[in-house]
């Protein structure tokens, strides 16, 4: 008795402890789950997804495997579309919004399913589980079970319900290596999942039930089975209306698997070379270009039609930088890239070439600097005494007395070769190298006065970088591939005088063959250029600037062979200048002259300012302050009046050929300026003529090219009525035009044996 009331007594205080004990016990026991079942955040929400390079607008342009090679395009749910992120719900965990991370009342079903069953055909996962189960893979045991269930309730107390919802599409698994809705939108239906349909979005749904038993292109039927009872259970939800089922259910089963896409192959390449750097990707992974892709379509269509004429072997390059950001709007590293030699493979724009002709401006900025020279100053472009090494003008011809914005324009070697000898060879390959040339190594010696007719090597994005810095006012920066990283760091290397006045000398339209001289004097467009061909003809560049762009052309062939088709003027500079026309708005603005350059009256012969004998004086520019203001030395007064002093080597050029320089001026013969014409019911057509000029006329009505006619060569027009501008110009710059009026009207009987023309006086 004595014994049962002493148990009974100490069961009742054990009892009591014990109660007073256990919510302790329950606290150490949260903890301790907590701290064993913790959720890691950095598995949830990392993982290995793609690069991917999107234009500026950020559109995709090219998607890189992952380093488990996968393609996993993360996106945020709004770009998830109207939707995916609906049928997800709907059919995987249509409770979602509502339950703690578990679904009490899908697990009871599961439970009961299972039983019935005799196995297990129903986890009661929800979104927030199969989460966990995605980024902690474990073996499929009822303790991992448990221990998901409660990391889930754990994580919807750290996430937002629709940060779930975002990761869960993103990771989620649709077969083979693609991971992700954005990148199973992409896969089988060509297109970003924010622009997926009703029936597209059933058909990922279903592959996120077995992606290998519902591969669309493998079992077409099973899928389109699938989809459609998904469908009617997306009625039965009420997500979508019964013309929206009916519609989605009229819509066919993806045929194939279509590849990520892969455009601009060498322009993402170096956007995801700068994207490595710390911050300048989005959260999502995702490199935003500077890339505007409708330039980098222009590039590629004139490219492309400029290759057409040319041996398969050549290839092209162009690059397209914003002046103000150095961004890089365009890139075309080989237009060739779809062959199947090594050499399609080769990023052009980045490979060492011979320049040519194209530093000669540099060495020019640096003379104008340093006030030896202005753009009408006197230089000898005649034969300099050096046996075989004496440099010679590409057409081998020598001119004489020319001025510096001739030789510079015109590109002559000679001229050139004597401005680098009056700058010294180490000041220009100083230059080189501030403007980033880094394949310029040896020392001045080496190079000799190849310096500065290409014997050196360069690539066309620092070539495009040392151009940039001319459109800038001799301010060098470095090119950016990142939209977010425009290049705000500049260093003054030219002064803004000397840039001004190499700019204005490369504008110089007389270069331009006719038809787009016309064509850029119709909107205003101003643009400056220099063409370059490299020794043997392995290379034709073609270097443009305009006030917002910097547009650089290569033609060669990337084994380094030579053609004869390698001339910068044919073959750069026509795609070189329809790429700048289309690019830059119209009627542009030209590049605003610094305050220090100014215009004055010089002698057209001496390019110094006039002095009283100069026969006539003509407007140039110069740098106020710098540039050498001693009057004219060639107009002298000698024993008998006054005549012209010429430098010795120009002297001794002209006595030994007895060489009059004159201008041979185009007179337009037919039609006469003014003239009316009646224009019979049979129409008509008049006989364009002219005399002087050089080499081919070419003609001009209103600004349309006027092509010879097949066989005799003669220009035939066809009249229109109205008011017409007739002009004819020539390869050299010069040109004329005149006025005529066509008049309809009936020709008299009596007058049949006229011609069909008949010139009212």
């Amino acid at each position: 008795m004595k014994l049962r009331q002493y148990l009974s007594d100490t069961s009742k205080k054990d009892f009591r402890k014990v109660r007073k004990t256990w919510p302790l016990l329950l606290i150490l026991v949260f903890v301790f789950l907590t701290a064993a079942l913790s959720v890691p955040g950095e598995k949830i929400t990392k993982w290995h997804w793609s690069t991917v390079v999107t234009d500026k607008r950020g559109a995709p342009l090219q998607g890189y495997l992952s380093k488990n090679e996968e393609w996993s395009l993360p996106v945020p749910l709004e770009e998830m579309g109207a939707w995916m992120p609906k049928v997800a719900v709907a059919l995987e965990d249509r409770r979602f919004f509502s339950h703690p991370g578990v679904d009490g009342i899908s697990l009871l079903r599961a439970m009961i399913q299972n039983m019935r069953a005799g196995k297990v055909i129903s986890g009661g996962s929800t979104i927030t589980t199969q989460l966990i189960r995605l980024s902690l893979p474990r073996k499929r045991t009822l303790r991992n079970k448990a221990a998901e269930f409660w990391q889930a309730i754990q994580l919807e107390r750290l996430m937002t319900k629709r940060e779930i919802l975002e990761l869960y599409l993103n990771k989620a698994p649709f077969g083979s290596n693609i991971r992700g809705i954005e990148a199973a939108a992409r896969a089988w239906f060509s297109k970003p999942a924010k622009e997926l349909s009703l029936s597209e979005a059933a058909i990922l749904a279903g592959l996120l039930r077995g992606p290998a038993l519902y591969r669309p292109d493998r079992h077409p039927e099973r899928v389109l089975a699938l989809r459609d009872r998904l469908l009617d259970r997306l009625e039965e939800l009420g997500i979508a209306f019964p013309d929206e089922i009916r519609r989605a259910k009229l819509e066919s089963v993806p045929a194939k698997r279509f590849a990520i896409p892969s455009s601009c192959r060498e322009a993402s390449a170096h956007a995801a070379a700068q994207g490595a750097s710390p911050g300048l990707r989005d959260r999502y992974g995702r490199i935003r270009s500077s890339i505007d892709r409708r330039m980098q379509d222009i590039a590629e269509q004139e490219l492309r039609l400029a290759l057409s004429g040319l041996p398969s072997e050549i290839t092209a390059a162009a690059v397209i930088v914003e002046n103000e950001t150095g961004l890089v709007r365009a890139y075309v590293g080989n237009m060739r890239e779809e062959g199947d030699g090594p050499a399609s493979w080769v990023d052009c724009g980045s490979s060492p070439r011979s320049p040519g002709s194209l530093l000669k401006p540099f060495a020019y900025a640096l003379a104008f600097e340093s006030g030896k020279l202005t753009p009408s100053s006197l230089l000898a472009d005649t034969p300099m005494s050096m046996g075989q090494t004496a440099p010679r003008n590409f057409d081998r011809i020598y001119r004489g007395p020319v001025s510096a914005r001739t030789a510079l324009a015109d590109s002559l070697n000679v001229p050139a070769v004597r401005v680098l000898r009056n700058i010294g060879p180490n000041r220009l390959l100083d230059l080189y190298r501030r403007l980033g040339f880094s394949g310029i190594t040896k020392d001045a010696g080496w190079y000799g006065d190849s310096l500065v007719l290409g014997g050196c090597e360069v690539t066309l994005l620092e070539t495009a970088g040392a151009y940039r810095t001319l459109a800038t006012g001799g301010n060098a920066g470095l090119i950016s591939w990142i939209e977010e990283a425009p290049s705000v760091e500049k260093r003054k290397i030219i002064s803004s005088g000397a840039a001004a006045l190499t700019i204005d000398i490369l504008k110089d339209e007389r270069r331009l063959m006719p038809l787009y001289r016309e064509l850029f004097g119709e909107d205003g467009t101003v643009i400056a250029f220099k063409t370059g061909t490299s020794y043997g003809l392995r290379d034709a560049w073609t270097a443009a600037v305009t006030k917002p762009y910097t547009l650089v052309v290569w033609f060669g062939d990337p084994t380094g062979k030579p053609h004869q088709a390698l001339v910068g003027i044919k073959t750069a500079a026509p795609p070189t200048v329809r790429i700048m026309r289309k690019i830059t708005p119209p009627g542009t603005n030209w590049f605003e002259y610094p305050s220090e350059v100014k215009k004055g009256e010089v002698c057209p012969l001496s390019g110094s300012p006039r002095n009283s004998l100069c026969p006539r004086g003509v407007i140039d520019i110069f740098i106020e302050g710098l540039s050498s203001r001693e009057p004219c030395r060639l107009h002298v007064m000698g024993d008998n009046g006054p005549e012209v002093r010429w430098p010795p080597e120009i002297e001794l050029f002209l006595s030994d050929r007895e060489i009059e320089r004159t201008v041979s001026m185009i007179e337009i013969t037919s039609p006469r300026n003014n003239a009316s014409y009646i224009m019979g019911s049979g129409g008509g057509k008049i006989l364009l003529n002219s005399k002087g000029g050089e080499g081919e006329i070419y003609w001009f009505v209103d600004g349309g090219l006027c092509p010879p006619a097949e066989g005799s060569g003669e220009v035939w027009w066809q009249m229109s009525e109205g008011k017409h501008k007739i002009s004819a110009a020539d390869a050299f710059g010069n040109s004329a035009h005149v006025w005529i009026t066509v008049i309809s009207g009936k020709v008299k009987e009596q007058e049949e044996e006229l011609p069909i023309l008949e010139e009212v006086e």
